[in-house]
């Protein structure tokens, strides 16, 4: 027996171990995927009504003990135990007071910084694409929807009477007059405003694009969101809109019967999770091919509040799960039943020899599907925790290296910090590193940025300031007719012992104030 546990608690940690391995790694859609895949085929999984998600601690005690599994459930507690390392959870009061609003101009203010996200150099990792960028990529997800001929025209015209954060602030009667006047183009404010609801705002990336204003805008990215939190902040932020921007958070407790300050602030702390400026949230304009076709979804959140990073999980759209309470009661009424029969089998035999003991082999198949469909849920939720526990572990420890540029988004902060580094800062494997960092997006207050871009591979001895002296040398010096490309300068560099990478060899080189080759050649 004991050798039977011993296998079984393995081979359960080795599918757990497989499981978080290809959670660690996967996008928001892929885990969305593997979630929904796991709903379909194991009966003993459901899904966490919204309404009961966020504040009843944990879901259920899921760890009932089933045959032969006690060996097994001690192991599993822990793993499933949270530890308090990382722990990035903010109170109740600094939640309130973090969410501040300005009448004057519609915008909500971050406290917490004194950055101002509205300069024009502002601009870390090119993460924040300009105008003509950010039209254009609309413009791309336009082209793929199937729409008609006229509806693709009208959405176009709308992205182009975007401002440079993604509202419309002209109104629809405008533009219909716009469009007779200038291009001759007879439409209604009613054929307008479908494209503008059913098309931009509803099918184009990202969410709050073509809002009117600064509620419409929030709106639109809440109605996407699940959990008790995000349920709670639609209504606050469509009923009591102007109570949120005066901060009178009594009124809005009292008018809306919230029964706990809990639920108000953390619904409050969804609502500054909002992005204002869903204009300056793509990422595209500096980034490969591959990446410009993607629809970005950060899978985390750094926010400065009161001079401490917090790092925090994007994981409010993902379909919560737990042991369903039916499968487990049939599973207890089932082993009942099995020893009922089992303590009355001999006088069963007397009185009744006809009895049918198919009935009894069918309930222990049936016991035994519940057990392992029971087993495998347990085993699902525990990857799902260590996967959140992982990636925050390791994401905290990136921003522990690189504070100075949460701080100020400015490139020129970032330290030289490799996979290797972080792995053994964690004191995770450097596999799990990589599979963080080739995958994940961060949403910071200067915008989103691949993960990927923090790591900076500089050689020993070599700081960032020497190495853009050595490639300020190197094209202060090159021949004006052939200049270097930055493949090219990347590889000069390496010639002196500065070993990096082409695109870090690029934002050096836009750091330093140089164009690209082709416009650096001189005839």
């Amino acid at each position: 027996m004991a050798q039977i546990i011993k296998t079984g608690t393995s081979q359960r940690h080795n599918l757990q171990k497989y499981l978080t391995s290809t959670m660690v790694q996967a996008t928001h859609d892929d885990l969305e995927q593997l979630i929904n895949d796991e709903l379909q085929t194991n009966v003993a999984l459901e899904i966490v009504d919204p309404s009961e998600a966020e504040y009843n601690g944990s879901e259920r005690d899921d760890s009932g003990v089933f045959d032969g599994d006690e060996e097994e459930k001690t192991n599993e507690q822990e793993t499933l135990s949270p530890t308090d390392e990382g722990d990035t959870s903010i109170t109740d009061q600094e939640r309130g007071d973090a969410v501040a609003f300005d009448n004057d101009d519609d915008e909500p203010v971050n406290t917490s910084s004194n950055l101002d996200p509205d300069e024009e150099d502002f601009n870390p990792i090119d993460n924040v694409t300009n105008p003509d960028t950010f039209r254009d990529d609309l413009k791309k997800q336009i082209e793929v929807l199937d729409i008609s001929n006229e509806e693709h025209y009208l959405a176009c015209y709308i992205v182009d009477c975007l401002d440079e954060n993604g509202y419309l602030r002209r109104p629809l009667a405008e533009l219909v007059d716009d469009l007779e006047m200038t291009q001759h183009y007879e439409t209604t404010v009613e054929d307008l405003e479908a494209v503008l609801v059913d098309i931009i705002q509803q099918e184009l990336e990202p969410s709050g694009i073509g809002a009117r204003d600064l509620r419409e805008c929030m709106l639109l990215q809440l109605g996407e969101r699940k959990g008790h939190a995000a349920q709670l902040a639609y209504k606050i932020v469509n009923q009591k809109f102007d109570d949120l921007s005066n901060k009178r958070y009594d009124r809005i407790e009292l008018d809306l019967n919230i029964l706990t300050h809990a639920e108000l602030v953390d619904a409050l702390h969804v609502i500054r999770r909002l992005n204002p400026k869903p204009g300056n949230m793509q990422p595209f304009s500096a980034k490969t091919d591959e990446v410009k076709t993607q629809q970005i979804r950060p899978d985390f959140i750094v926010r400065n509040e009161d001079g401490q990073l917090v790092v925090s999980l994007n994981d409010d759209n993902y379909t919560q799960v737990r042991i369903s309470a039916d499968q487990e009661r049939l599973f207890d009424e089932l082993q009942e039943s099995i020893e009922d029969k089992t303590a009355d089998s001999g006088a069963e035999k007397k009185d009744a020899p006809n009895m049918k003991q198919e009935v009894i082999a069918k309930k222990r198949e049936g016991i035994k599907f519940l057990r392992e469909n029971i087993h495998n849920a347990r085993v699902f939720i525990a990857a799902l925790e260590q996967r959140r526990n992982t990636l925050i572990d390791v994401m905290q420890t990136i921003v522990d290296m690189q504070r100075a540029y949460f701080f100020t988004g400015q490139v020129e902060t970032l330290k030289p910090m490799t996979q290797k580094d972080v792995a053994d800062r964690c004191n995770y494997d450097i596999s799990t590193i990589s599979r963080v960092s080739n995958s994940k997006y961060v949403d910071t207050e200067f915008g989103i940025v691949r993960i990927k871009d923090l790591f900076t591979n500089a050689v020993a001895d070599s700081n960032q300031a020497a190495v853009m002296e050595a490639l300020k040398n190197i094209i202060d010096n090159e021949d004006k007719r052939h200049p270097l490309t930055d493949e090219a300068l990347a590889e000069e560099l390496g010639k002196q012992g500065n070993k990096i990478e082409r695109r870090t060899v690029s934002k050096y080189r836009e750091l330093l104030g140089y164009q690209v080759a082709r416009l650096r050649k001189e005839v």
